[in-house]
């Protein structure tokens, strides 16, 4: 009888160690997969990871520092697989929504940013994430929404500079554009070396016909370092022509040595002419663009009308004909009494 009793509390014994090393195994493998991912093992770490999981698959815990784990490892499907195992039972997880909401972003898929943003700041929320939202929303096309959460963000961090230039960005698609230059003006207080900003400070002024402070941003951006390329000497060159000719087709002069025969330039070069009343130049110029683009009828009436203008009647009204019949419509412009 001892015998057997002394049998039986080895074995239970036995048991009970058995037990406490199944209990431990959990952290046994936590602890191999963050060895092994130190040591850059990475399969050796997975595997850890799922062995860890394997033994307590309710662990939330061990979810998330496995998703955390795929996400460094840019196995952003994987991750997104454990951080929403821990949501469905725990819809509320703070953590797993802020992962969701991060690796949403990453990948730009804003409907999900919107949603597990949206549930993460009814829990408390994180850094940026207004931000992350409006963009979002701005991305989505929802450009109400966007300004509200971006207004949000830029009130309580007024010098994160992409929240003011997004800002910017989504009252220009609202067409409150007035805003957007006292939202610009608000970063370039932040940033005022931003050359990108100054520059769009400048198209945004072009947008709204205000050549001279167009021009003034352009060359101040210039100034700051922002890269005169042929789209700057291009926007540069349009907004002068109105304002400075000379200034202006010297500018565009350098789009068309590599662009020669763009026929916007020289439409746009030609409509100059024809506002200066230099009617020669004009008509030279219309027709250009008419060499280049033998559809462009409208240049080659434009080229006519430009005749007209100078004296030199028969010659214009023969070209007028001429682009009338390429284009019946045309006929409608002899109303036009500006050009007569």
């Amino acid at each position: 009888m001892k015998k057997y009793l002394v049998s039986l509390l080895v074995l239970t014994g036995f048991a009970a160690q058995g037990f406490a090393n199944g209990a431990d195994s959990a952290n046994f493998y936590m602890k191999k997969a963050v060895e092994f991912s130190q040591a850059r093992k990475l399969m050796d770490a997975d595997k850890s990871f799922q062995k860890a999981i394997n033994f307590n698959p309710a662990d939330n815990q061990t979810r998330i520092e496995y998703g955390t784990y795929l996400l460094d490892q840019r196995k952003y499907t994987f991750a997104i697989e454990q951080f929403g195992k821990v949501l469905e039972s725990n819809i509320n997880h703070p953590v797993a929504l802020q992962k969701m909401t991060e690796v949403s972003f990453q990948l730009h898929r804003w409907n999900d940013v919107v949603m597990y943003g949206t549930k993460l700041m009814q829990n408390g929320g994180m850094k940026d994430i207004k931000y992350m939202i409006g963009k979002s929303q701005y991305e989505l096309e929802n450009f109400g929404q966007a300004q509200k959460f971006l207004n949000e963000s830029f009130a309580e961090n007024p010098k994160k500079i992409e929240t003011v230039t997004l800002l910017g960005k989504v009252l220009i698609e609202m067409s409150n554009y007035n805003q957007a230059i006292a939202i610009y003006n608000q970063a370039l207080q932040i940033d005022p070396n931003n050359n990108q900003l100054t520059y769009e400070l400048g198209l945004l002024y072009y947008t709204m016909n205000d050549e001279k402070s167009a021009v003034k941003y352009f060359e101040l951006a210039a100034s700051k370092g922002y890269k005169t390329d042929l789209d700057y000497y291009e926007n540069l060159g349009l907004a002068y022509l109105d304002i400075d000719f000379a200034k202006g087709k010297a500018a565009l002069d350098i789009v068309l040595e590599k662009k020669p025969g763009n026929s916007d330039i020289l439409f746009q070069i030609a409509q100059s002419y024809y506002k200066a009343e230099k009617f020669q130049d004009a008509a030279d110029s219309y027709y250009d663009v008419y060499k280049n683009d033998q559809n462009n009828s409208r240049a080659l009436y434009m080229a006519g009308v430009s005749y007209q203008k100078k004296g030199d009647k028969n010659k214009g009204i023969a070209i007028c004909e001429e682009a009338i019949r390429m284009d019946p419509n045309l006929a409608q412009l002899k109303s036009q009494k500006f050009m007569f």
